[in-house]
């Protein structure tokens, strides 16, 4: 049996002949020699003539239609297809050429000769045959390479049972964890440092877990407890807490490319995107287990439920590979398809195996063992699934253009509410019926005619079409239509594809079968249903037991998110170009902990966290400073600058006016999806609402290209890409914008008003309370002194300023506040 590559709905533009492969997957002999002569000698210059100008990549491509190459043909434009196979008489360019379609007749103002006409026909009717690209001979070069790689490379070995090393300090661990950490210090002649004081360890492990700080009575409570499990309990405490899966839940957020809009060219609206990113906050606040986690997101929607409510749950985890940047101005559907797969393999790969599979797009990888036939397997599994992102692409759209509410994933009954599918239907139909009246009259004479109003008759049905249009759409709102969610789902037709040839999405080489990486062979491994995707597999592989990477890399990122950085320095990637392993041992043996309790991500943070290696003070050694500058063998614990949520949210804690409460939904949820500016209405009320709102930082609106300025100004994650480890800069536009943002100005008022009401305190009291609640500990004597004169020359000098503030008390201690946010102590935790 052959079997025919898919050329199915919305899969527009290539390049190349139609492949056939046989199920043995060999190539049959490429078409007939003399029927190629004809096409080269009488088609592809009639085409190139006549056409090109207007239906080719280096064109508009008018109405979506490409002519060189052969699946732009079959697949056509707005119309549907241009060609019929051996079936002349029912192809559209036929019709066009020979002027018997009611509103197609091309070439424009001109007429083919006869002979020209017979050519075409007689092309199509012997198959319409393409020359054949090849494969670049430089395909499969790395053979030997790779097999040594895949023997050789650390990261690719299956994990290893290990034991926790003895050491010579018996008495310094706490955990086989300090073990390993000691064993490495002892190896090169260096010791750790002493412990952590209590006070400097509540506030690391508070903002670590939580990602607020410690109010002072907990501190108190911390401080003087002298059980010995009181670190235990505080840790207990936080993991149990909402706030540790809105901190957690944000490192995956990095992870995954979360925002809310499409970014690039066109930036329009993810509404639903909100759903999401609650899905996995309370996946990290369950403590769900890490591979199952990982199976829902990749293929929630193939996975068996016991209820409505999970089904959804399910549905809404897919969204992880719906959220990303698109290009919805891409004029030609198979590179905006093709670009979506490349997007979805780069995050999965990235993310759960810390590898850049997407190099192979174009070529063999050329570090690591993967091959392009690799990313070709992969490709398949997502070309068999439809992205639902509730968009489309299309060059030049405005308003509405990009809106396709069939592509998002229905919740809840699945069913819209009475009455809402009449009226849809209703209002669909009418816009069908404007749009074929439109479509029958543009660019002919008849649509060129000027009405009584003096507009000609295309542009009127036009407005008409545009206008019913939008009255289709807004029936299609989730509030009248049912709640609805980003995510994937099966295409209709599952098949494999083809390597695309040098990464162009139209140069179609042979097919490759659906599977996995080849860097690792997991006996057992699942084998892909033929009559589904594969990403159910996909995610089995991913999530199984003897797959070596998964667990290493994600143990590898809760390591870095406590110590600093991970036992592998470069977090997304594993591959022959990132970093080798401080510790291997150790991070063999948080694996190989992680997947026996149960994948838990929660145990494996209390475990790290109960260590004394965490529990270490930041202070230096100069012996350890010359030996290990960067802290790689842990011999104290590094200290770090807050991240911009953590910054943010600490802020609006100190001042009293954090808002805990998980808000509903996003302020982005009610968007249109029309393209989005800086300059916008709507962008300009998104600003707005983030600038203003006093809820956690999770919960802002995360547009690609207007990121909340709290955030953007201290290395917030690039919302484009898998980020496991953000930037951490120290630039000019922080100190402005604590020094002038309205935000910060804000804050300190809060604070300022927090201690000036407690009436029983003199200000050296204030003073220190506002060292407790901003940083955590007890102001010194010398800097009580400082900060009481400071506060008395300041309102001092306001109440002589002819324009002085109606209080200069407050205004005073405000400015006294601000100054202690701006400080590098509060920016840091040691």
């Amino acid at each position: 049996m052959k079997i025919i590559p898919r050329w199915g709905v919305g899969l527009s533009f290539a390049c190349l002949v139609l492949v056939q492969v046989t199920s043995s997957g060999q190539t049959p002999a490429p078409p007939d020699a003399a029927r190629l002569e004809f096409f080269e000698k009488k088609i592809r210059p009639l085409l190139a003539t006549n056409c090109y100008n207007c239906h080719s990549a280096n064109t508009n491509s008018k109405g979506g239609l490409r002519v060189d190459d052969r699946n732009g043909l079959l697949t056509g434009g707005g119309r549907g297809p241009a060609i019929v196979p051996s079936e002349p008489d029912k192809s559209l360019l036929m019709q066009a050429v020979r002027h018997t379609h009611k509103a197609v007749k091309m070439p424009p103002e001109k007429h083919l000769a006869e002979a020209e006409i017979a050519d075409l026909a007689r092309w199509i009717k012997d198959g319409a045959v393409w020359p054949r690209e090849e494969l670049p001979a430089a395909l499969g070069k790395y053979k030997e390479k790779y097999a040594k790689l895949r023997k050789e490379h650390w990261a690719f070995q299956p994990i290893r049972a290990v034991a926790a090393p003895t050491v010579k300090d018996a008495a310094w661990p706490r955990s086989d964890v300090d073990r390993f950490v000691l064993a490495g210090l002892e190896a090169k002649g260096l010791h750790p440092v002493k412990d952590a004081d209590r006070t400097t360890l509540i506030r690391r492990v508070t903002f670590d877990l939580t990602g607020l700080p410690p109010t002072p009575a907990e501190v108190d409570a911390f401080v003087n407890d002298a059980s010995s499990d009181a670190l235990a309990k505080l840790v207990d405490r936080l993991l149990a807490s909402p706030a540790y899966g809105e901190r957690w839940g944000r490192h995956w957020l990095d992870l995954a490319r979360y925002a809310e809009s499409t970014g690039p060219s066109r930036n329009i609206p993810y509404p639903h995107a909100w759903r999401y990113r609650d899905y996995v906050i309370d996946a990290f606040n369950r403590d769900k287990p890490y591979d199952q986690f990982l199976c829902e997101q990749i293929a929630g929607d193939l996975l068996p439920t016991n209820s409505t409510q999970q089904r959804d749950e399910f549905l809404v985890a897919t969204g992880f590979l719906a959220i990303g940047n698109h290009d919805v101005n891409q004029r030609f559907k198979v590179r905006f398809i093709m670009d979506n797969v490349d997007e979805q393999i780069d995050a999965v790969t990235r993310s759960v195996l810390a590898l850049t599979a997407s190099c192979a797009r174009c070529h063999d990888h050329k570090f690591d063992p993967i091959p392009t036939t690799d990313y070709y397997a992969l490709a398949g599994i997502f070309r068999s699934t439809d992205l639902c992102a509730g968009i489309r692409n299309k060059m030049g759209g405005g308003g509405l253009d990009y809106y396709d509410t069939a592509m998002l994933l229905r919740l809840g009954s699945g069913e819209p509410p009475p009455g809402a599918a009449e009226k849809i239907a209703q209002a669909k139909a009418a816009y069908d019926r404007a749009r074929a009246e439109f479509d029958a009259i543009f660019g002919t004479e008849e649509g060129k005619t000027k009405g009584s109003d003096g507009r000609p008759r295309q542009m009127v049905a036009r407005e008409k079409m545009d206008k019913l249009q939008k009255e289709w759409v807004a029936l299609t709102d989730p509030a009248l239509n049912g709640p609805v969610a980003l995510g994937v789902r099966d295409a209709a037709t599952v098949a494999d594809t083809e390597v695309r040839i040098r990464g162009e999405a139209e140069k179609l080489g042979p097919i490759v079968p659906r599977g996995f990486l080849t860097l690792i062979d997991i006996p057992g491994a699942p084998k892909i249903n033929a009559g589904q995707s594969g990403r159910l597999e996909l995610a089995q592989w991913l999530a199984h037991t003897k797959n070596p990477l998964t667990p290493r890399v994600m143990a590898n990122r809760v390591w870095k998110h406590l110590f600093g950085q991970g036992i592998v320095s470069s977090v997304d990637n594993f591959g022959v170009t990132g970093a080798i392993p401080s510790h291997p041992e150790l991070l063999d043996y948080l694996a190989s902990r992680f997947v026996d309790d149960g994948w838990s991500v929660k145990k494996l943070v209390r475990s790290l966290v109960l260590t004394r290696a965490y529990q270490l003070s930041a202070e230096t050694s100069a012996a350890s400073l010359g030996a290990d500058p960067d802290n790689r063998l842990a011999w104290r614990h590094s200290p770090r600058r807050l991240y911009a949520e953590e910054i943010r949210d600490a802020m609006l804690a100190i001042a009293g006016k954090l808002d805990t409460v998980r808000p509903k939904g996003s302020p982005g949820q009610d968007m249109k999806v029309v393209e989005l500016t800086d300059t916008s209405p709507l962008a300009k009320k998104l600003q707005d609402a983030a600038a203003t709102s006093v809820h956690r930082s999770i919960y802002l609106p995360l547009l690609r290209g207007l990121t909340p300025r709290s955030l953007e100004v201290f290395d917030f994650a690039e919302q484009g890409l898998v980020t496991g480890s953000r930037d951490s800069t120290t630039v000019a536009t922080q100190a402005l914008y604590l020094l002038n943002d309205p935000f910060v100005r804000q804050q300190a008022l809060g604070l300022a008003q927090r201690v000036l009401k407690q009436s029983e305190l003199d200000d050296s009291d204030r003073i220190g309370r506002v060292y407790r609640i901003a940083l955590g500990r007890s102001a010194t004597a010398k800097e009580t002194d400082r900060a009481r004169g400071y506060v008395a020359e300041y309102e001092a000098a306001l109440r002589q300023n002819g324009n002085a503030p109606a209080d200069p008390r407050t205004s005073a201690w405000t400015s006294f506040c601000q100054a202690v946010l701006a400080s590098a102590e509060f920016r840091y935790i040691r």
